[in-house]
């Protein structure tokens, strides 16, 4: 028979006993992250919580009194906070300048005035309805489902009320209240959001699909490999690197065959009529080259006799990162070519000036003793990437926190801000990721142990909050008038991202697509991704969400601090 003397245990102790108070608390933890992954797990209407789902199911612990001791609630919180911070820092950090070139920057720019907005909107309603100026920073952060300017924003109380402490915890709660009241709409009103626009501009999905398509196409040309054969002599008789035509156009040529033998050219090599070359690039500047100097052949390499063979390498070992390929000089000292490089799932045109990173899958052809130098040259160990290293981390935790630590003097305000345990430890992992190593300390985090720690942090912290605010949590409610704090909850969710998402298509002609992807990264609503996902079936919106994702993370940590320093008397 089921022996319930442990559930009791579990569901009936109170903190009075500090032995076993710490235990048991992780316990009831665990189980209310246990039961609301369950219930992210359940997908109404195209959309789920994920892991969100832990704000509601620890909501209902603590409203039953299945809390954790505080102290110990605080530091689970804060502890999971700045790992799933740091895990985002380093997830975003090596696109991070990349999105702000191009259309990045437009994105970039629109995410932050639809986040600034919303502040400003929180202010104009608190003011208007007369709420307790101290729940601006959670109404905000509920409303835009920023866990990091939650956590700004209750930072922000404890230092505006570090001479009260029962002052600073009350505000503090208050806030998480008020986060947890307007989360829920938080979640799927970034998605109500695209489907506004979408009936509003009568938008044809395919065809906006089709369009970006060709769009992604003529900026980001498909790269291939062809063999083509020299007849023009006018050609002849030059090196490689002297032809204008051959370096302008980006083309890299791995493989030659002259003399009845395939061998690898590099720039020294001199063009005859007659050579037969295996040339890799962009596909419009592949075929300008091969029209210009002979035509395409049927010639087949990989069964042509000479002992030059291509394999791939991937980049473990640190002495070569932040090297570029001139610097190597891998054709003069092993008589290899690389031909191209995958980083992120993105080619790349192995040219001098291209500098390896960790992590690198690198192209290269040569014959076996240079392959083989060019493996121990560069590490080539899979089982390194699978492997986090944790000197990396915790040394880049211990920064961010110090970072977030430091205050900022802001002219025009009589207090400082601080980027805190959301913002310094973000910030650090973005420059760390940009710097990739110092040594042999490699910033580089795999991908499944990188989703791991996100996904560990915020379901731990989501838990703490719920298990914070959900005490008494129906009295509250009915207390402080929580339908109106669901409803204008719910106005500044929705109405400041379709205002700029109006506009943006309207002046910007923003297509469909990306402008669902903005919309769920503007708000940084993972749900909505995929919602987005869902209703375009296009990978782009990853893209355009991956570009406004990092600032749209940091630009709230600032608007809920300055929520707190400007109403809060």
């Amino acid at each position: 028979m089921f022996d319930l003397n442990g559930l009791n245990w579990l569901m009936s102790h109170t903190s009075a006993n500090p032995t076993t108070s710490v235990p048991v608390g992780l316990a009831r933890l665990s189980l209310a992250v246990v039961c609301g992954l369950g219930l992210g797990a359940i997908r109404v209407r195209g959309i789920r919580l994920g892991v969100s789902g832990v704000l509601f199911s620890s909501l209902i612990f603590g409203q039953f009194g299945l809390t954790v001791d505080k102290p110990v609630l605080e530091f689970l919180r804060d502890f999971a906070l700045i790992i799933f911070i740091y895990a985002v820092g380093l997830q975003v950090g090596p696109g991070f300048l990349t999105s702000l070139r191009a259309e990045g920057l437009r994105l970039n720019i629109l995410s932050i005035i639809a986040v600034a907005l919303g502040a400003v909107f929180t202010a104009i309603v608190v003011r208007m309805v007369g709420m307790p100026r101290e729940i601006a920073a959670g109404l905000y952060a509920g409303a835009y489902t920023t866990t990091p300017g939650l956590a700004a924003g209750q930072e922000a109380l404890r230092h505006t009320f570090s001479v009260n402490a029962d002052l600073a915890n009350a505000a503090v709660l208050s806030t998480g209240v008020a986060y947890t009241i307007t989360y829920p709409f938080g979640v799927v009103g970034p998605s109500l959001v695209i489907v506004m626009l979408r009936r509003l501009f009568r938008v044809n999905v395919e065809e906006e699909v089709r369009e970006l398509a060709a769009k992604e196409l003529s900026r980001r040309p498909k790269f291939e490999s062809i063999e083509f054969k020299v007849t023009d002599a006018n050609y002849a008789g030059k090196a490689l690197r002297d032809h204008v035509l051959v370096r302008s156009k980006g083309v890299m040529f791995s493989r030659l065959w002259r003399d009845n033998a395939v061998i690898v050219p590099n720039g020294d090599t001199e063009v005859r009529v007659g050579d037969v070359y295996r040339a890799f690039g962009p596909q419009r500047e592949l075929g300008d080259v091969v029209r210009a100097m002979g035509q395409p052949t049927e010639f087949d390499f990989d069964t042509a006799t000479g002992g030059v063979r291509r394999d791939e390498f991937i980049v473990t070992r640190t002495r070569v990162l932040r090297r570029n390929l001139r610097e190597l000089d891998l054709i003069r000292r092993m008589g290899v070519t690389i031909t191209r490089v995958t980083r992120s799932g993105v080619d790349l045109v192995a040219d001098a000036s291209l500098k390896l990173q960790f992590g690198d899958r690198v192209t290269a052809v040569g014959p076996d003793v240079g392959l083989k130098a060019l493996e121990r040259e560069l590490g080539n160990c899979p089982d390194t990437l699978n492997r986090p290293q944790l000197v990396p981390i915790f040394l880049g935790i211990v920064l961010g926190v110090i970072v977030g630590s430091i205050p900022i003097k802001i002219p025009g305000l009589s207090t400082t801000l601080r980027l805190g345990l959301a913002g310094g430890p973000m910030l650090v992992a973005i420059v760390l990721s940009q710097l990739g190593n110092v040594g042999s300390v490699v910033w580089y985090m795999p991908v499944a142990a990188n989703q791991l720690f996100r996904d560990f942090g915020l379901a731990v912290f989501l838990a703490c909050v719920g298990l914070r605010a959900g005490e008494n949590f129906t009295q509250r409610i009915v207390q402080s008038g929580g339908l109106g704090f669901i409803l204008w909850g719910a106005a500044i969710t929705v109405i400041p991202v379709f205002l700029v998402g109006a506009v943006a298509r309207v002046m910007f002609k923003m297509n469909f697509v990306t402008l669902s992807g903005w919309v769920s990264g503007a708000m940084t609503s993972s749900p909505a991704l995929l919602f987005a996902g869902d209703v375009t079936r296009s990978e782009s919106v990853s893209v355009a969400y991956a570009s406004v994702a990092p600032l749209a993370m940091l630009t709230p940590i600032v608007c809920a601090q300055l929520l707190v320093i400007l109403l809060t008397p």
